[in-house]
């Protein structure tokens, strides 16, 4: 008798650093993150956490998350609220903090983000919903502690991309 080996995804270890380091690439290159990358991601983060045995697998929620203390996870979140933020001032934009800074936002974001807030200040006067987002941003802000992380590291990374993409579907929500 013949006995088959299941394959790597089906034996609950993690899944491969190079295809998740592949993954974390394309949302930075492209600067966008869609229901499958944000799937695997989320997939990658729950098998390390099942790994080392630790409950931040429960953290890694379907959807937003507001309760959650991570610093990655909130900065992510940070970065769509400073985004939607720019985009209610001037929707004719050219040139977006997105297309600008969100790589560098993802692994180093003691660098972007005090530029990104500060350039927020200026959109926040100018916007017709400023008191809301002004008010957002200080609600995430108020779960990191006193200064940015210098560096993110690859799984921290995807916690960001993750509360980006999260935040950003939860304004579409009614």
């Amino acid at each position: 008798v013949q006995t088959c080996a299941l394959p790597i995804f089906l034996e609950n270890t993690p899944y491969p650093v190079p295809m998740y380091n592949t993954i974390l690439n394309r949302v930075k290159v492209e600067r966008s993150i869609n229901y499958a990358r944000a799937g695997f991601i989320k997939a990658c983060l729950i098998r390390l956490a099942r790994a080392r045995k630790n409950n931040e697998e429960d953290m890694i929620t379907v959807s937003l998350n507001e309760e959650s203390q991570n610093v990655p996870y909130r900065l992510g979140r940070l970065f769509a609220v400073l985004e939607k933020t720019q985009s209610d001032t001037n929707r004719e934009m050219k040139s977006t903090i997105n297309s600008k800074y969100f790589s560098s936002a993802a692994t180093t974001p003691a660098v972007v983000f005090p530029v990104l807030l500060k350039l927020a200040q200026h959109h926040i006067v100018k916007s017709d919903w400023g008191f809301k987002s002004e008010q957002s941003i200080q609600d995430i802000l108020n779960g990191i502690d006193d200064e940015f992380p210098t560096f993110l590291n690859l799984e921290d990374q995807g916690k960001f991309m993750l509360g980006y993409y999260h935040q950003r579907k939860a304004f579409f929500k009614k």
